[in-house]
């Protein structure tokens, strides 16, 4: 798109006609309005003190973090031409910005404690069936098919997939832990430097 003087139009330079910026404001207010309604039909019902419902929630505002940042650029181009808006979208950029870096830090502390709890689950489950094994072992009345190096067996096999569990337990919680902080900071580090774009227009 070229400007009214035919040079390439920038970011720092304001839409060139008012139909142009009323276009980059209704784009921009259906981002953003989409991305609350999607959050707020994912919130339903809210648990913010259970884990699940936290990390289920995190996991929507990362997927749609996009959305809302492109809305918000396009809210902040539409209105650079007018000093008051621009300055109030400037703050909510950078408000926004500190507030989804922030949320990085709950999205690691609960991806370790559900790791942990996973593990826990899997180790718990392991012993039971351990336990059972032992016991098993001990008893002199067993069937005959059920001989004590058969239960040897099923013990090292239960080791192996115990441990392979656990390592898939951490690996998949570690991806899906770090796919969503990426995109928090990166989406948190966008918002700021939108933020730094319009207040030095209105300088």
């Amino acid at each position: 798109m070229t400007s009214a003087s035919g040079s390439p139009s920038t970011f720092s330079s304001p839409p060139s006609t008012p139909t142009a910026s009323r276009i980059f404001w209704v784009i921009g207010l259906a981002c953003i309005i989409g991305f609350v309604i999607n959050l707020l039909t994912a919130a339903i019902p809210p648990d913010p003190m259970a884990l699940e419902w936290r990390i289920g929630f995190m996991q929507q505002v990362s997927g749609r973090s996009i959305l809302l940042f492109l809305g918000i650029a396009m809210v902040v181009y539409g209105g650079l031409g007018q000093r008051a808006l621009s300055r109030y979208l400037a703050l909510a950029c950078l408000v926004g910005g500190i507030l989804f870096l922030l949320s990085g830090v709950i999205v690691i502390r609960d991806g370790l404690v559900l790791q942990s709890q996973a593990l826990s689950t899997i180790e718990s489950e392991a012993t039971e069936i351990r336990s059972q094994l032992q016991t098993a072992q001990a008893n002199p009345n067993l069937p005959s098919e059920i001989t004590p190096q058969r239960i040897k067996e099923a013990l090292g096999q239960l080791e192996v997939q115990a441990e392979a569990l656990s390592q898939n337990a951490r690996n998949s919680t570690m991806q899906s832990m770090m796919s969503m902080l990426s995109t928090q900071v990166v989406t948190g580090l966008g918002l700021l430097a939108l933020g730094r774009v319009a207040i030095k227009h209105n300088r």
